[in-house]
Order: C-alpha cells, then structure tokens, then sequence
C-alpha cells in the first residue's frame, strides 16, 4: 500500500473549511497532519471537523514540531513569500493559493529558493482544473483555433458592491497587492497565457468605487486596492485581449466569458455558478456562421457536476504535483506559471501608474 504524503493546512478561511479541506479529506493518498491558523476558538472548531491531530497558531512552531511533508498556504496575499521560504527552508513541499506573491520580485525569489532546495511547488490556479478551459486547451492544440487575432475576456463579481462589507487584507496595498486584479486576475491572466502563450506588453487602468469601507470597531478605513481593472495586453506570438475584472458587477456571481477569435475559428469559454465547475464551450470554423455549443467530452467532466465537486478540483490540478512529490518529474501549474501571472500583473499596475504600455 503507498504511504500516505503527511500535508498541513495553513489558513482557516471559509475557502479552506468549504473547499480544500473537504478534498483533503475525500483525497485516499493524503494525511492531514496539522492545521495553523490565528484564532485558537475557530481552529478548534476547523480541527474537530476535519480531523487535524494537531493545531498550532505559531506557524514556526508547525513547522518544526509537525514536519509536514507539504504546506498548503490558505493565508492573506502578503504572508504567501515570507510562509513559503519558511516551509521551504523546513524540508516541505509548498501549494501556494493565488496570487503567488505581492510583486514579481518576491514571486521570482520562491521560485529560485524552491529550485535551489529542489522542492515541489505548485501554485493553485483554479480553472485550470476545470472540463471547460481544458477543452479550450485541447481544441487550440488542435488547430482549431489557427492564429490568435483577438481576445475578450471578463470575470465579474458582485461580492463587493454592498458599501457596508467590512474593509479586510483585500482593500490594503500592503496586505492585498492590489483588489480585484490580484484577486480574481490570476484566474484569468493564467488561463490566457496557458491557452495563448505568454504576454508581451500590457497596458491598463484601476479604478476604485467604494472609497470606504467600516471596521469591525464601527470607524471607517480607506479603500486602497481596485474595485475594478480594464487591461489590453498583446501576446508575444501575435494577437491582442482586453479583459475586464470587476468585484461589483450587480447580478453576477462567479461569472466567467472568454471569447478568442483566430485565422481558423472563434472559441468561447464560460462558467457561471449554475454550470457548476464543468463550464460552457461554444465555437465556430471561420466562414461557417454563429457559434455553436460543442459539448465537452463527457470523460473530461466526470465528476465535475454538482454542489460538492471541489475534491474533483483539487485532483486534477495537484495530481502531478503529488505524483512529483513521490519522485515524479515537475508539473504545471507551479511557481513558474504564477510569476508569470505576477508579471503581468505588475506590468498592469506599472501601467495604471504612468498611463502607458509596459513590458512585461
């Protein structure tokens, strides 16, 4: 029988105790051996019903006392680099939710201190999981698509339209990076290049609606972080994309389009919540009339239909990271796709800055 890989969750988020805590559970090749996180009442709590033999609210002490194979950080944006060198200096493994880092320069150096130390790492970008931008994936590789001539894509939120949400990590530079760029951009910034090659120079605006929002002693603070960003970026190998990010989009939860247009044919990608995590595919050969659906493989979205779906998430997308953990070669998506995410990102915020293109 194959020894379990002992892994310890760093976070006690509602993402943590909905998402990857239950794949954790449901996965037959893990353990959970630890759980960190600040508050002592809710890491009890988390700890009961996942099962965690053990908590801590000192993340060194975790480290040292538990000796994870792997780390999962599930923690704000800020603490992603100084977590990750600490887990990586410890002998673990690190899964690092997105965004990878604050700047690209601190992403480039997990990635550098990783390699060095010759650790597995992984960051967990979403979608890439998911049946729909891997069949998107599958027909480009095919040619269905020919050249990239354009792109549009959109990720829409109304999670922070409600000017009464209490101000969190998500609305300071300092915590967050940015708001809806670093929050829901990987998503997208990733899937583009993952589907189109990397990106070449972008350009970019941030704009924020809700100037303040209350704490939780009732005074107001500051939002400093985006509510929305527009962007354009161009791809090295040719071809162009806006992309539309927005945390207050009323009526929309979740929604995702992405519509590509080639020498060869358009493909349309979308995901809103009632598809559950399969999402919609639609195309057109170039000169044959309006898109159509095209239905995904059914072997591709097995498992993926339904409420409780997130083990079938985390599956797909950390199977070959476990696989290279137990001696494996390296897969994707690892630290090398989330700087590549981050370098767009910063490109986009150099660019809002001083109102012209940047290279990425």
């Amino acid at each position: 029988m194959t020894e379990k890989t002992r892994i310890a969750v760093v976070g006690t988020s509602w993402w943590a105790e909905g998402a990857h805590l239950p794949a954790i559970r449901a996965h037959t090749d893990l353990e959970l051996v630890a759980l960190c996180g600040r508050n002592a009442a809710r890491l009890a709590e988390m700890a009961a019903k996942f099962g965690a033999p053990r908590t801590f609210t000192d993340y060194g002490q975790m480290l040292a006392e538990a000796r994870p194979e792997v780390v999962l950080l599930l923690v704000p944006n800020y603490q992603h680099h100084p977590m990750t060198l600490a887990a990586l200096d410890a002998g673990a493994h690190v899964i690092c939710e997105k965004p990878l880092a604050l700047t690209a320069a601190e992403a480039g150096e997990m990635l550098a201190h990783a390699e060095r130390l010759q650790r597995r790492h992984l960051t967990f970008l979403t979608y890439r999981a998911m049946p729909g931008p891997r069949f998107i994936k599958q027909l480009i590789e095919q040619g269905y698509l020919g050249q990239l001539h354009h792109a549009q894509a959109a990720y829409l939120h109304e999670s922070w339209l409600n000017p009464n949400r209490a101000a969190s990590w998500k609305t300071s530079k300092a915590t967050g990076g940015s708001g809806v760029l670093h929050d829901l951009g990987p998503h997208v910034l990733d899937m583009l290049q993952w589907w189109l090659g990397p990106v070449a120079r972008a350009a970019g605006s941030l704009q924020t609606f809700i100037h303040e929002r209350p704490k939780p002693d009732g005074a107001r603070a500051a939002v400093e972080t985006d509510d929305a960003t527009a962007c354009t970026l161009e791809f090295a190998a040719g071809g162009q994309a806006t992309v539309q990010l927005s945390r207050v989009a009323p009526g929309r939860h979740n929604y995702q389009r992405i519509e590509l247009y080639g020498s060869h044919g358009a493909l349309v990608y979308e995901y809103e919540q009632s598809l559950a995590h399969v999402g919609r595919v639609s195309g057109a050969a170039a000169h044959s009339g309006e898109v159509q659906n095209i239905p995904i493989p059914p072997e591709m979205a097995a498992g993926f239909a339904g409420q409780d779906t997130f083990p079938a998430v985390f599956n797909e997308l950390t199977r070959g990271f476990f696989a290279s953990v137990r001696g494996g070669p390296s897969s994707a998506p690892s630290f090398i796709e989330g700087l590549a995410v981050q370098k767009v990102i910063d490109a986009v915020l150099r660019s809002a800055e001083n109102g012209r293109w940047e290279t990425v």
